[in-house]
């Protein structure tokens, strides 16, 4: 064996000093993933976080960004915020969408919306929802954003006009409701606000151009619910909107009638709502003075805004018609008169619309009121059961005008159409006490004396019936006309010119003339009745004398 191992050739060991070519394959691998790993760098766009109220559609690794349509970034992170009260979504743009990342970018969730104005995102049924990006048109750079939870009606970069508008009404408006200009849309509300502390709404609206130019300093808005009905003396009036105001509203403006178009604006401002076109159409004043009048009667129908008339023009408006005054303590007794606040516009006096004008309305309504200047109750609907007030003269002046409280107190009167029906009223409860069952009863033991005289009357017309049928009764009457012909013959014998008459005209006077003669004598028997016996001469009466014994 050892033989053997030593005729065993010895190795040569020679040191290798190339490197071997199959290091190139790993070397290759690693150049390529560091290039991929660059370019992915240098593609990649910024980070982003955007704040959520839920994630409710959104997924990680799964949800896209899009900006019209194209993807441009993917939802990497998911997390809750500080408070618990929300999410924080983590998203990686591309390089380029990087510069569209301005303070004013808008980021919102795209799910199937429904609602009465428009239908939107019906397509992310299938595909699943997604997060779309609104750029900003702002030179800030921003990558932390608050996410809308509804899409913004206007684009960014839309040309036009953006103004806020207040209302204090108890109709509110939501976002995307249309803003009208005579029936044609020129823009749609963008945001809405509630101000707690002032109790009112405040709504962002965007005008579109060209409509953005019609806003000036004198521009009015009001109200469009649809379908307004106006009842009033006239009649019936129904104005109907578009039908997307008729299902969720909107608001209108223009320019009132009794302004001037006044001066454009260019810049955000502020204007308030007003509950129709009518008001906006009555011309403001910036002065008024209050009064009070005090009524026995109901007040239904009176509300606040109710005008204020004299002689059919619209003076002023009702501005309180609660009780919320020291002076009333007891509304439930029968004495407690109802306290009504009216505010007169000297404006609407022909006045001016100072202070000057409104010292001038105070001195004439003092004097006005010493003069029998009332305030009275009238309905102004009869259909609806509005009422306003209306101020007259009645014949009862005043010495001193009365206050209540701080303020000048005008004396009431009943309206007409209330005397009217007090009237009818007291005519109802006199119809009442009348005893209708005893006339009733006579009436009717009246109607059964009148029917059995009835009776008796066809009795009688029978048997005068009977009578006339009888040969008999025909002699009867024949002899009967001729009995009356007989009296018509002597009477027209005896008639006024005929000779019988004359001659018993003659007879009478003869008669009458032998009485007169005989008068003297008749009245000498009277007196002296032995006057035919004894001489005229004696006028000594004859005693008679006694016996002598």
């Amino acid at each position: 064996m050892t033989e053997q191992k030593n005729k065993l050739p010895k190795a040569e060991v020679k040191s290798v000093n190339k490197i071997s070519t199959i290091w190139l394959i790993p070397l290759i691998a690693l150049a390529i993933g560091a290039w991929m790993v660059v370019d992915q760098w240098l593609k990649q766009g910024p980070l982003i976080t955007i704040e959520f109220a839920t994630a409710q559609g959104i997924s990680k690794n799964e949800s896209l960004i899009k900006l019209r349509n194209i993807t441009v970034g993917k939802v990497v992170d998911i997390k809750l915020n500080n408070n618990l009260d929300g999410v924080i979504i983590s998203a990686r743009l591309n390089r380029k969408v990087g510069e569209l990342l301005t303070k004013d970018s808008n980021f919102w969730v795209v799910k199937p919306r429904v609602s009465l104005s428009s239908v939107s995102g019906l397509s992310t049924i299938l595909s699943g929802s997604y997060i779309e990006f609104s750029p900003g048109i702002e030179e800030s750079t921003r990558y932390h954003f608050k996410g809308l939870e509804n899409p913004p009606p206007t684009p960014a970069g839309t040309p036009g006009l953006h103004i806020t508008l207040d209302s204090s009404s108890d109709n509110a408006f939501d976002i995307g409701d249309p803003v009208l200009f005579r029936g044609s849309q020129a823009g749609r509300i963008e945001y809405v606000h509630l101000n707690t502390q002032e109790g009112k709404m405040y709504y962002n609206v965007f005008i579109e151009a060209p409509y953005d130019q019609l806003i000036t300093t004198n521009t009015r808005f009001w109200e469009v619910t649809g379908i307004d009905v106006d009842l009033s003396a006239q009649g019936v009036k129904l104005n109907t909107g578009t039908i997307e105001t008729l299902l969720g509203g909107g608001v209108a403006f223009d320019v009132p009638t009794y302004l001037t178009k006044g001066e454009r604006i260019t810049e955000r401002a502020e204007f308030s709502i007003y509950p129709n076109k009518q008001k906006v159409n009555e011309q403001l004043f910036n002065v008024g003075q209050n009064y009070m009048l005090l009524f026995n009667q109901t007040i239904r129908g009176l509300k606040p805004g109710a005008p204020v008339e004299y002689k059919g023009l619209h003076i002023g408006e009702v501005v309180r018609t609660d009780i919320d005054y020291p002076e009333v303590t007891n509304i439930l007794d029968k004495n407690t008169l109802l306290p009504i606040m009216i505010k007169i516009y000297p404006g609407r006096l022909g006045l001016k619309d100072n202070k000057i004008g409104l010292h001038k309305t105070q001195r004439n309504m003092k004097k006005r009121i010493m003069e029998g200047l009332h305030g009275v109750i009238s309905t102004n609907n009869l259909l609806t059961g509005s009422k306003f007030i209306e101020l007259k003269y009645i014949n009862a002046p005043l010495e001193t005008p009365e206050t209540f409280g701080d303020l000048l107190l005008i004396p009431t009167a009943d309206d007409e159409l209330e005397q009217l029906m007090t009237r009818v009223d007291n005519i109802t409860k006199a119809i009442e006490k009348i005893p209708f069952d005893n006339i009733v009863k006579s009436t009717s033991k009246a109607l059964t004396s009148i029917t059995e005289s009835m009776d008796q009357f066809n009795l009688t017309a029978e048997r005068v019936e009977t009578l006339l049928n009888d040969p008999k009764g025909q002699t009867i009457i024949a002899q009967i006309n001729a009995t009356l012909k007989g009296i018509e013959s002597l009477t027209k014998t005896y008639s006024e010119g005929s000779q019988t008459n004359q001659q018993l005209n003659e007879v009478l006077q003869s008669l009458d003339q032998t009485i007169n003669n005989l008068s003297p004598l008749i009245m000498t028997l009277n007196r002296q009745p032995n006057r035919l016996i004894f001489n005229n001469d004696n006028t000594t009466e004859i005693q008679p004398q006694a016996a002598e014994q």
